[in-house]
């Protein structure tokens, strides 16, 4: 699974889920941009290796996308690995969700992937050899009532099947990683400003598992691993639930 001389883009990267990623991909061999909306610059500091950079990028901005991606372009000539991770989860029902907060999760959680996608994939193309992988989440299969949330991701999921289809015959693969719930510091404050504690989300969500512990960064880490490797060369266009099994419910 070496990646060595490849580029990988992660947005959200300095800490949780992302932070994992970065490490990974690191580890792995590879020239690793940290882009983040606080400055990635001590994420950056801890990577094995490899020619990194943090980038500072509010990516619900399409002009702060844009130049951080000239940022990578001019700095490695291509990005070779894109990985979506980024993402904001706030809480709105029907009867008080605007439609400010709703395009602004539209922007951040779905459109920078389009973004990103349009400015990196002409040097996959070039290159033969891609690799997107975007953030969904098992709350598609479920009966969450986080209306702007879930729309976002079940949205995320269709693009990453429609962006397969159009760039699959460039070499590139673009599939989805549905994480369940993680105890990385997004949730766990989020968590602690709604109801009920982080402990009895994780335990009830425990529960539901085939495997009975909580999810942790380095799963999703591990499946990244495998889907940006050429051993996925022949897997694309697909949502993988890494969730210890609580999708297999439906519930």
């Amino acid at each position: 699974m070496a990646l060595d001389g490849k580029t990988a883009v992660v947005t959200g990267g300095s800490r949780g889920i992302g932070y994992a990623y970065c490490r990974r991909l690191a580890a792995d061999g590879a020239n690793v941009v940290v882009i983040d909306i606080d400055d990635p610059s001590d994420a950056v500091k801890t990577l094995d290796g490899g020619d990194h950079l943090g980038l500072v990028c509010d990516i619900g901005e399409p002009s702060q996308v844009d130049a951080a991606a000239a940022a990578v372009l001019d700095r490695y000539g291509r990005c070779d690995i894109l990985v979506n991770n980024a993402g904001i989860f706030p809480i709105a029902d029907l009867d008080h969700v605007t439609l400010e907060l709703w395009r602004k999760v539209q922007a951040v959680n779905v459109e920078a992937i389009l973004l990103f996608a349009r400015a990196f994939a002409p040097g996959m193309r070039a290159a033969g050899w891609g690799r997107v992988v975007n953030t969904g989440s098992g709350i598609t299969l479920t009966q969450n009532r986080d209306l702007v949330y879930l729309t976002s991701k079940g949205t995320v999921h269709a693009l990453t099947r429609a962006l397969a289809n159009e760039l699959g015959e460039g070499g590139i693969t673009v599939n989805a990683i549905a994480p369940g719930l993680v105890p990385t510091e997004g949730f766990l404050g989020r968590a602690r400003a709604n109801g009920p504690t982080a402990d009895e989300v994780f335990a009830r969500v425990t529960a539901l598992q085939t495997v009975k512990r909580p999810s942790v960064p380095a799963d999703l880490a591990n499946a990244l691993a495998f889907l940006v490797s050429d051993d996925a060369a022949f897997m694309t266009a697909q949502i993988l639930h890494v969730d210890g099994g609580v999708t297999r419910t439906g519930a």
